[in-house]
């Protein structure tokens, strides 16, 4: 099974319709994003999931007024951790003893390998990793929405620092790094034309 014809069905959508998205399938989007890889596993980040009318015209505010955060069905905040140490890869391993047979201390070795390629970077370094991390998650979050033909408009035109205030994320040493309204577009409305690099340009085999 392709996701290519979803993959050229999907745009961003700025303006949405007022057709609730089901629970059913948010719960299917965030788990999309729970199961995509990430670098170790570590999954340095976590998704908040607004719908609330009020809290969404107030983060609008923070995101230069753009109507697909008022209007979308329901505005998806991935937040990466800000706290990138041993203790996000001892979480990782105490996940991993309780979900597969493998021995408690089997990875030991493994566990302070990662520790020591995370050691290296600065703080600086390590928040662009948990940031691309997320963005992986993000990617496939809006693939399995085009799968089910729900529409996305992913955004970094917003304030991260007023979103971490309002939410609460800063308590819980997360940042805003990108957002992502979904819903569902006015089926009257022509889709635009997908405007992109041409293959040839784009792909470069060596042989």
């Amino acid at each position: 099974m392709s996701t290519l014809p979803a993959l050229q069905w999907r745009y961003s959508l700025k303006n949405f319709s007022n057709r609730k998205v089901p629970q059913s399938q948010v719960n299917d989007l965030i788990e999309a994003a729970r199961l995509s890889a990430s670098s170790y596993g570590l999954q340095p980040y976590q998704v908040w999931i607004i719908e609330e009318p009020t809290l969404l015209a107030q983060l609008a505010e923070h995101a230069y007024g753009q109507s697909q955060v008022k209007h979308c069905s329901h505005l998806l905040v991935f937040a990466n951790e800000t706290q990138i140490n041993d203790q996000i890869v001892d979480r990782y391993f105490q996940r991993y003893y309780q979900q597969t047979s493998a021995a408690i201390g089997s990875a030991e070795g493994y566990a302070d390998h990662i520790k020591s390629a995370l050691a290296v970077k600065d703080e600086q370094e390590g928040q662009s990793w948990a940031q691309q991390q997320t963005y992986i998650a993000l990617g496939a979050l809006l693939s399995e929405a085009a799968m089910q033909r729900i529409d996305t408009c992913p955004m970094t035109g917003f304030e991260p620092e007023a979103f971490n205030r309002i939410l609460g994320l800063d308590d819980k040493q997360l940042n805003a790094c990108v957002i992502c309204a979904i819903g569902y577009r006015d089926q009257t409305a022509e889709p635009p034309v997908k405007v992109r690099i041409p293959t040839e340009e784009f792909a470069h085999f060596l042989a």
